[in-house]
């Protein structure tokens, strides 16, 4: 009797992994990262291999990789069953205590050789890492998680502090590191800056973050090194007072510089307009003002909401009289705080006297009747607008200042700075598509190698989705049809692409544990046109290879 029986290989969207991760020639840089040991029955650089193409399609549990590779056929028949939690585990390690700083730089240094990326402008940002555990016996070389300012809203956590800089050329990740989790981003800029020029070997690139980049130290080392930046001025610096309170008495003559249509067609356009401050920083930089259109009906809204809310409060508040002065004046100021409007009202509580007076004695009041005076006491309040500081942030609503050291126009500075949510966008994807967080991993050395591993799923996808809108712009295609319902897609993701080829198998048929046959899915003519985009021939989809 035959013994005939159909092995499917759910392949999915594992081929174009595996040919953007061989272009940049990553499976034989993480061999020689990870050099195999003689006893390993799967050698540490094919398990990170492994976790890497997971981390990027599915995101399944650590303890689940053995079974979800051994479906994908990532390794020969027999060895999958070895690819144990425990084995995962060792192979992080191991990745922790290998020289992760050359693997980055070798695989950087290949995707802007590979795919031509422009590294004029490199935005930074961080993120919050939250993890659950104690972690208090961290070896001295592994970042240590600490509690900080959690961006996930866990204040009872511990966390890392995920560090990223991206190219303005498609967002694509360069450099990321991870910090101390009771770190703040002032103290780390200077040192993400040197390891940038390290890595590039140039200084002449424009660094972008927010305002914690702008502190003297910052500005001025980077200034001196012949490098460039742009950030945000904080409002509680002294420059922004005094252009406030300049424009009180000034016009000052704003130019359009960006000019969006509103999403719906009945929407305004959304305007940013600049103007050059006429005083420079105390470290002698120039400030550049933007005036954003919508930003300026946000500002008159939220300051509305506030006048509304509190002077709601106050009617109701007027309405009470009060024997107790300090809790009259408690109960103004808990108003004024909540509504943050201590600034729009001018206040002041009135004492009123009302005195009667009762006989020392009883029975009928005589000309000799003694009595002795009682006086209460009350408290109410009066308040009123104040005029001059509306009117005053009024005319401030809209605007934000940038400090910079570069030449450029200051319509072209406001357009390299808006490049800024793009990099927003790949910490959103770390923390929504990649579910990254919470982490429970027991030992921060290999939470620190995880998400190293992470940064290379960041970086490959940000290549995929780079290399389809790049593709489409050359041949002239608008949008395609990727969304469900065959809706159309301007500015695919990775994500999208890669979901687009989930049920893509390879069906082997085997006889008496030899293979026969193997017979593919046939590709949509929406998958071959994706397929185009990222110039992978149909035919070689199913003899693309990572592990043997």
């Amino acid at each position: 009797m035959n013994n005939i029986k159909i092995q499917p290989i759910k392949l999915g969207a594992l081929p174009i992994i595996h040919t953007l991760a061989g272009r940049l020639g990553l499976s034989e840089m993480l061999e020689t990262c990870v050099p195999r040991d003689a006893r390993e029955l799967i050698p540490a650089s094919q398990t990170l291999y492994a976790i890497l193409c997971n981390v990027i399609l599915e995101r399944f549990p650590l303890y689940k990789i053995g079974e979800w590779s051994a479906e994908r056929g990532l390794f020969q028949s027999g060895l999958v069953t070895h690819l144990n939690d425990d084995r995962v585990g060792r192979a992080l390690h191991r990745l922790f205590n290998a020289d992760r700083a050359t693997l980055l730089t070798k695989v950087v240094l290949k995707a802007i050789e590979e795919f031509d990326l422009d590294t004029s402008c490199l935005h930074n940002d961080s993120t919050s890492i939250t993890l659950f555990g104690k972690y208090d016996d961290v070896t001295h070389k592994a970042v240590k998680p600490k509690h900080g300012h959690n961006k996930d809203h866990r204040p009872d956590l511990k966390q890392l502090i995920f560090s990223l800089t991206v190219c303005k050329d498609g967002a694509v990740p360069l450099y990321f590191k991870v910090w101390d989790g009771n770190i703040t981003d002032d103290k780390t800029h200077l040192r993400n800056w040197m390891a940038l020029r390290n890595l590039l070997g140039k200084a002449d690139f424009t660094y972008i973050a927010d305002c914690k980049l702008c502190t003297k130290e910052n500005m001025e080392f980077i200034d001196t090194e012949s490098g460039k930046f742009i950030t945000v001025l904080p409002e509680t610096r002294a420059e922004a007072g005094k252009f406030k309170e300049w424009i009180q008495t000034n016009s000052p003559s704003w130019d359009e510089a960006i000019r969006r249509h509103g999403k719906k067609s009945d929407d305004p356009d959304s305007i940013y307009w600049v103007f050059e401050s006429p005083f420079l920083s105390a470290e002698g930089f120039r400030i550049i003002w933007i005036l954003s259109s919508e930003k300026q009906k946000l500002d008159e809204h939220r300051r509305n909401s506030c006048l509304e809310e509190t002077v709601t409060a106050f009617k109701n508040l007027e309405k009470t009289t009060y024997s107790n002065r300090s809790k009259l004046e408690n109960r103004i100021l808990e108003i004024l705080s909540r509504n943050k409007s201590e600034k729009y009202f001018h206040w002041q509580i009135t004492t009123k006297t009302q005195s009667s007076y009762k006989q020392l004695k009883r029975g009928r009041p005589t000309s000799k009747t003694s009595f002795r005076k009682i006086e209460e006491i009350s408290y109410s309040f009066s308040w009123s607008h104040n005029q001059e500081r509306i009117r005053y942030e009024a005319k401030c609503d809209g605007l934000f200042p940038l400090i910079t050291n570069t030449i450029e126009s200051a319509a072209k500075v406001l357009e390299s700075y808006k490049y800024q949510p793009y990099l927003e966008k790949r910490h959103e994807q770390l923390k929504s598509v990649y579910n990254v967080a919470p982490v429970f991993l027991k030992h921060p050395e290999r939470i620190e190698a995880l998400l190293f591993i992470y940064f290379l799923g960041i970086l490959i996808t940000a290549l995929i989705e780079r290399e389809v809108r790049r593709s489409m712009q050359n041949d002239g295609i608008v949008s395609i049809p990727i969304y469900p319902e065959q809706r159309l897609c301007k500015k695919p993701t990775a994500d999208k692409i890669l979901d687009l080829f989930r049920d893509i198998r390879l069906q082997s048929v085997i006889q008496n544990g030899k293979t026969l046959d193997t017979v593919a899915d046939k590709f949509s003519a929406l998958q071959k046109q994706v397929l185009k985009l990222l110039e992978i021939k149909p035919g070689e989809y199913f003899q693309k290879k990572a592990c043997s």
